[in-house]
């Protein structure tokens, strides 16, 4: 790993230590990318030419589905489903999770072939395309397992990207800011029902953020209930192979996780580049 890699990752290490600097750091970044110059600034990326397109795979694994009405549903909700990607892609990336051992890992489409056709898939490139409104860039694949309680014997026994404390409060609503606009593609390659973690996010919580809402980055279930009502509350179930399709800039969390649960998430940005490599520790 280069000096600038280990630099970057003692400093992501030494912010995360401090929960108090990490929530500065994170308002004042939120501020920056969801507050008033948001669009600003994403209509100024997309009038630029962009200097590279993304090297897409042109492999049809969606032949059913069209993109205008994902693209309409981000626009209009900030997530949308009903997609799955088949069930030989689930194997392969299972597979693959179950020989590397890893807890988490970033960026595995580098090694994984079926993660790579995925995040590079034509169609989902398009979803992106349109909803980003001008070529995205493919920043980041992340590959990792949740556990309960029952399961922790299973979590010794990998490996961990990161020595850094967890970013949010377990089973508490936040958004990310990850670009002033992005796309974040979730894949459950477990089966996930309530016990299992699954996503939950707030529909419609993806527009610019007030000044108050974002130094509410954590949000407890009564703060949402009482803040957007429990109606627009909404939690993505589906056997492995499910997709969902949300700007992470809204509200959500994941579950707590009783049993154990396996998920792929590819983010796509407007402008940021991505991170340098990063290392893997023992967990």
């Amino acid at each position: 790993m280069s000096v600038p890699s280990q630099l970057y990752y003692r400093v992501r290490v030494l912010v995360h230590k401090s929960r108090t600097l990490l929530r500065v750091v994170q308002m004042l970044r939120g501020w920056l990318i969801l507050g008033p110059i948001r669009g600003c600034v994403v209509w100024f990326y997309q009038k630029r030419k962009p200097t590279a397109s993304l090297l897409v795979n042109r492999h049809d694994l969606f032949p059913k589905k069209d993109v205008r009405p994902v693209v309409d549903s981000l626009k209009q909700k900030g997530y949308a489903n009903g997609w799955t990607i088949p069930e030989s892609f689930v194997n392969r990336i299972v597979e693959y999770a179950e020989e590397t051992k890893y807890l988490k890992y970033w960026n595995p489409h580098r090694e994984c072939e079926a993660i790579d056709q995925i995040a590079r898939n034509e169609k989902l490139v398009e979803v992106a395309r349109q909803y980003i409104g001008t070529e995205p860039i493919l920043w980041l694949t992340q590959l990792k397992w949740s556990f309960g309680p029952d399961s922790a014997e299973e979590r010794k026994n990998l490996l961990c990207s990161d020595n850094e404390p967890i970013l949010y409060d377990e089973g508490a609503f936040h958004y990310d800011a990850l670009d002033f606009k992005s796309l974040t593609i979730f894949i459950y390659l477990t089966d996930v029902d309530p016990s299992c973690g699954p996503h939950v996010l707030i529909e419609n919580t993806h527009r610019n953020k007030s000044f108050g809402e974002i130094f509410e980055i954590i949000l407890s279930d009564e703060d949402v209930q009482e803040k957007f009502g429990a109606d627009r509350m909404k939690m993505i179930l589906g056997p492995k192979g499910t997709m969902l399709f949300e700007e992470t800039s809204s509200f959500h969390k994941a579950s707590r996780c009783q049993t154990k649960r396996l998920m792929l998430s590819i983010d796509y940005v407007l402008q940021r580049q991505p991170p340098p490599e990063r290392p893997v520790l023992a967990g």
